[in-house]
């Protein structure tokens, strides 16, 4: 009688220990940021609790936390900084971070520069793109030609915006300027709130006549969207993010 009762026991034991080593070597996901954020792992099993940490804060900043479909609970003290928890889907997760200096931004900074030397930078890579909006025309009675917003990020910190245009044959034109982090800031949140990273997961729509591509910086990767495969309303968001770009072009951008 006391065999089969310890087989039993033997049984049930195996089980849990399958059940164990099932929960610990199951698919993992992984956590993907930048610098400034940390967590004691980088990939989690769906279901599971993770805390992740940013305290990397400077004075006289504002700072926003997105992450793509995980809900975050978001807390603060002063040993850790931000303190972001959430419970692992079955995907991985991108948190990122958005600041903006809370200061009175100062047009004048930087004068001292040319918008020879800024576009020099340029060409020269001194500067890494962190957004680009290009808008074309094609096959119009007005000629083919495009118009392109760059955003850049100088080795200083701050942000130069360059403007390429081309129509009817002319050869392209360069002009730069010293801009805010509020346009990248604004068309950053302009891509969260229409998911535009998920745009290129399922057939959209297309356009006759126009292509609108826009690029940016994230996670070591440079993420392309395009109105090759947009949703039905994809004109009216890359039209906001223009009107971010321009608007910006506007204030600070060279008077001529």
């Amino acid at each position: 009688m006391k065999k089969p009762r310890k087989t039993l026991i033997f049984i049930v034991i195996g089980v849990m220990v399958m059940i164990s080593l099932g929960g610990c070597f199951g698919k993992k996901y992984k956590v993907i940021y930048k610098s400034g954020f940390s967590s004691k792992k980088t990939a989690y099993t769906a279901g599971s609790k993770v805390t992740v940490y940013y305290d990397m804060i400077a004075t006289d900043t504002d700072y926003s936390f997105y992450s793509n479909d995980v809900k975050m609970k978001q807390d603060y003290d002063n040993d850790h900084g931000y303190i972001f928890t959430f419970t692992m889907p079955e995907h991985d997760v991108l948190i990122q971070m958005y600041s903006k200096n809370s200061m009175v931004y100062d047009p004048d900074a930087g004068r001292e520069e040319t918008e020879e030397d800024w576009i020099a930078q340029i060409k020269n890579g001194a500067c890494e793109m962190i957004f680009d909006y290009y808008e074309a025309t094609v096959g119009t009675v007005g000629g083919d030609g495009h118009d392109e917003y760059v955003l850049y990020r100088r080795q200083d910190g701050s942000m130069l915006m360059a403007k390429y245009s081309q129509w009817s044959g002319q050869t392209e034109s360069c002009r730069a300027c010293l801009v805010s982090d509020t346009a990248l800031y604004d068309c950053l949140k302009i891509v969260d709130e229409n998911k535009m990273r998920k745009w290129n997961e399922k057939d959209g729509v297309g356009i006759t006549g126009a292509a609108y591509v826009v690029k940016f910086r994230e996670a070591e990767r440079t993420v392309r969207v395009s109105s090759d495969n947009m949703p039905e309303d994809g004109q009216r968001v890359f039209g906001e993010i223009e009107q971010v770009l321009r608007k910006a072009w506007k204030i600070y951008g060279p008077k001529q």
